[in-house]
Parts: structure tokens; C-alpha cells; sequence
């Protein structure tokens, strides 16, 4: 009987090594690539809900300045705008400052208990929460 005695291919062994290192090197390289890929691809997404977020804030900021506006020109209207001293937006509230001799009965009338009233010796101080002037143009 033979017996054949194969000692290692030392060769052979260092390929296998070297082959294995090589794809885990390329599966390195791989996983940097896409992942660089994939945060450029984040960001850019990112930027255009921040810019579309935006411009709905901005519609809706917009909006709301204009409903201000409108009903504080309704408000010196109701008033005659020979009567009032100042309006202005103040915590919050429209503040209106009109003569003494003023007729604010169609203030009353149209806001009732939410319109704040301080009379005094010179002028009568209106004021009007914004939240209510808000709430009471996007109920109608």
C-alpha cells in the first residue's frame, strides 16, 4: 500500500487569503459609495420639504396679515376714520385709540363681550383679541 502524504499549498492558501480580503475591501468601498450616494439623495429631499413648508407658511402668514388688515379697515369704517387716533397691533390684541366723543356702538354690536373698552377723560381705548378676529372670519 501507498500512502501519499500532500503537505499544504502555501500558494494556494495565500490566494484564498488574499481574495478575501480583496472582496471585503471592494464591499468597503461598496457600502461608502452608496451610502455617500443616499445622503446627497436625503439632503436634497430635506431642502425641498423645508422650501414647500415654507412657502405654505408663508401663504398662510400672508392670509392671516390680510385678514388683520381687512377687518381693522371694517373697524374704522364702523368708527369714521375722523375719530381715530392710532391702531395698532399690541400683545396680541388690535388696539384702537378713538376720540371721546366717539360712537362705538357698532363695535358692540359686531364683537360684543370680546372687545376690551377703557374710557377715559380724552380718548377710549378699544381692544380686540386677534385670535377672535381670526376665528370669527374662517367660521364664516
Amino acid at each position: 500500500m501507498i500512502v501519499i502524504v500532500k503537505g499544504k499549498d502555501y500558494k494556494r492558501i495565500a490566494i484564498k487569503a488574499i481574495s478575501y480580503i480583496i472582496i471585503v475591501i471592494m464591499f468597503y468601498f461598496y457600502y461608502q459609495h452608496m451610502s455617500d450616494k443616499f445622503k446627497d439623495q436625503n439632503k436634497q429631499l430635506v431642502t425641498k420639504l423645508n422650501i414647500s413648508v415654507e412657502k405654505k407658511q408663508d401663504k398662510k402668514t400672508k392670509k392671516l396679515e390680510d385678514t388683520i388688515y381687512n377687518e381693522a379697515l371694517v373697524i374704522v369704517n364702523l368708527v369714521k376714520q375722523k375719530h381715530v387716533q392710532s391702531i395698532k397691533i399690541v400683545n396680541n390684541r388690535l388696539l384702537m385709540v378713538c376720540d371721546f366723543d366717539t360712537n362705538i356702538e357698532p363695535l358692540m354690536i359686531r364683537y360684543g363681550i370680546n372687545a376690551l373698552i377703557q374710557s377715559t377723560s380724552k380718548n377710549i381705548k378699544l381692544a380686540i383679541k386677534l385670535k377672535t378676529i381670526v376665528e370669527n372670519k374662517y367660521e364664516k
